[in-house]
């Protein structure tokens, strides 16, 4: 043979070894969540949030044990009964029920309301609520339920898009081959051998585990974690019409009136003479607002805003001061303000709620609990009346949330409730909420002066809800480490 017969037999013969190895590959069925397209960003293992087990011959799935420390225990049967409707709820901590866990949460309401008002089926309602997720791990917990007959997924995220520390160095080039190789098995298999030798902070790789960092909040950054969301919700509102899902979205809301910003930063640029007068007049507002002059405070308030626009807390004074004068739309305007001008974004940009109204379309379906909130707040502004911290609902709050999907779901005839089921439905969280003895709060005042206190490093907040809990039991154990920690 000649030279360039046995190159073009050899190249021949690379395709075909390709050929077979891919065929292989599909008839085998291989798969690995983390070779799926997404262009932001790649995790490094693929961990599934669910494994199979036999209990009483029959098939089980339930909680990994890896990702116990993110979820409530979980466990159901594999094969959905006869007559049973499936309803999937994926989120994050608010979802999963923080502070009270799965006992408090609005799935757990949803559950008793279903049960109660709609006896024409049967009703089994998981909660994927995760501590800590963002909206990339929960499309990834999407991704996997999808394989689990489920009739309904609602779905809440919004809160932790700044949580972790990542990169977005990918150009457009790179993504255009990325998706298309994508469908390959054999590059997903070699992708996996690639990650296994990576460290997880290397290549822009996103480990198993949650990373409670604060992430940089610079324009170019946040606008490419705002992207990100929107391919996120993008691929859940496509994927649940793909598979014929029906599936319920709901805005996050926030604590706007009793939360100030976490950290706040000045513009960059500015003199040491700038800087001096600055604080001058910031301290000067600070004093007026505790003697109670907030309509002398906000002029100055609004004069150094003028002078650096992207310092939160002068924004929330304001808010403060605003709301104090009844001027509530002005005071809303800077609550707001103050939110997005948090230099560690603990909240929801209101970008993300605005994608979710923009981008839900077809079988999927919005309940805007953001603009439910308002309607329950004094000037529409949200905050203690509903919240325990930043973004965390209080347990009629987390009722309420289950209460707007039960009304959404009669509305699209999904189910059919009684002419004055919301009556009814009440009765029902009364009477539940009443049955929640000492210990139930025990735990819950326990886990906000941890989460508040120590992991916020908010000690004044911490020790508030640890006194509460130790006028339900003065010598509780638990209670007494928690007020040791917080020293």
């Amino acid at each position: 043979m000649r030279n360039w017969q046995k190159n073009l037999f050899g190249i021949g013969l690379g395709i075909l070894l390709i050929f077979l190895l891919e065929l292989g590959l599909w008839i085998f069925k291989f798969h690995r969540p983390v070779c799926e397209f997404d262009p932001y960003l790649t995790f490094k293992e693929s961990v599934p949030v669910l494994i199979e087990n036999e209990y009483t011959g029959e098939k089980w799935l339930s909680l990994n044990p890896r990702l116990r420390d993110y979820f409530n225990p979980i466990a159901f049967p594999k094969s959905k009964a006869i007559g049973v409707r499936r309803i999937f709820v994926l989120g994050e901590s608010s979802t999963l029920g923080f502070p009270f866990l799965e006992h408090g949460s609005y799935a757990w309401f949803l559950k008793l309301g279903l049960d109660e008002l709609e006896p024409g089926h049967r009703y089994q309602v998981v909660n994927f609520g995760a501590k800590g997720f963002a909206s990339y791990r929960i499309l990834r917990v999407f991704k996997e339920v999808l394989n689990y007959e489920p009739d309904l997924i609602v779905v809440m995220m919004g809160q932790n898009e700044f949580l972790e520390k990542r990169e977005y160095r990918r150009s457009a080039r790179f993504i255009w081959i990325q998706e298309r190789l994508s469908g390959l098995k054999l590059y997903c298999l070699l992708k996996v051998m690639f990650l296994k030798l990576q460290p997880a902070r290397e290549q822009g790789l996103i480990g198993t585990d949650v990373k409670w960092e604060k992430m940089s909040t610079d324009s170019e950054t946040r606008e490419k974690i705002i992207e990100h969301f929107r391919f996120n919700v993008k691929e859940m509102v496509r994927l649940a019409d793909e598979k014929k899902v029906d599936l319920l979205f709901l805005t996050s809301a926030s604590n706007l009136k009793d939360f100030a910003p976490y950290h706040s930063v000045h513009r960059a640029g500015m003199t040491d003479a700038e800087m001096k007068t600055w604080n001058k007049r910031f301290d000067d507002a600070k004093m007026l607002i505790q003697e109670k002059r907030c309509g002398e405070a906000i002029p100055v308030l609004q004069e150094i805003i003028k002078a650096d626009e992207v310092y939160a807390e002068a924004w929330y004074l304001l808010g403060q001061c605003f709301y104090e004068e009844g001027k509530f739309e002005e005071a809303k305007g800077a609550f707001v303000k103050a939110l997005v001008n948090d230099s560690w974004q603990v909240r929801a940009l209101p970008e993300f709620n605005e994608s979710i109204r923009e981008l839900v379309r077809g079988k999927a379906g919005v309940v805007d609990i953001e603009k439910v909130f308002e309607e329950q707040s004094l000037g529409g502004i949200p905050g203690d009346n509903l919240f325990y911290d930043h973004c965390h609902p209080k347990i009629k709050a987390q009722a309420l949330i289950a209460k707007q999907i039960l009304q959404r779901l009669n509305r699209d005839q999904w189910l059919i409730l009684p002419e004055n089921w919301e009556l009814m439905y009440d009765d029902i969280v009364s009477s539940y909420e009443a049955s929640l003895g000492p210990g139930f709060w025990t735990r819950v005042y326990y886990n906000l002066a941890i989460e508040t206190g120590v992991n916020m490093g908010l000690k004044e907040l911490g020790r508030k809800y640890l006194d509460e809990g130790l006028k339900i039991a003065p010598e509780d154990a638990m209670l007494r480490r928690a007020e040791r920690k917080l020293k």
